[in-house]
């Protein structure tokens, strides 16, 4: 399971760059190839990329979910940034353009996962304005 989830990541992380693990993990990759004028080597992808792309791959569900959930909570408050919504305070108005920036933001620092019953989990959503 460990060398198949490797071979998935580097599918996706080193497209197309040749690699070699001596046990299939990420610590012993090297990345090198023997060329006409002997071996080439590349550098190595940082090891916080190669969890990103292994926690994307192994979460594929829960980060569908949390962007039609996201996505549905951004269309709830549309109106409220509308030139024409009648806030009673400028300040009203800046607290949902930081609050849907923070839900765009959302799928950049967010590592949600699912339960045994499909629900996420491990998410914090941001708050929604008064």
């Amino acid at each position: 399971m460990v060398q198949y989830m490797l071979a998935q990541v580097m599918e996706v992380m080193c497209v197309g760059i040749p690699y070699t693990s001596s046990d299939g993990t990420w610590e012993n990759v090297v990345m090198a190839e023997i060329g006409p004028n002997g071996p080439r080597e590349f550098p190595k992808p940082p090891d916080e990329m190669y969890e990103l792309v292994l926690y994307q791959i192994q979460n594929v569900e829960a980060l569908k979910k949390m962007r039609e959930e996201r996505d549905a909570l951004l269309a709830q408050s549309d109106k409220y940034v509308t030139i024409d919504y009648p806030h009673l305070l400028e300040v009203d108005k800046q607290n949902w353009i930081e609050y849907r920036r923070n839900l765009r933001d959302l799928p950049l620092s967010a590592r949600p996962t699912l339960d045994a019953d499909g629900n996420l989990i491990d998410i914090e959503w941001p708050v929604t304005p008064n």
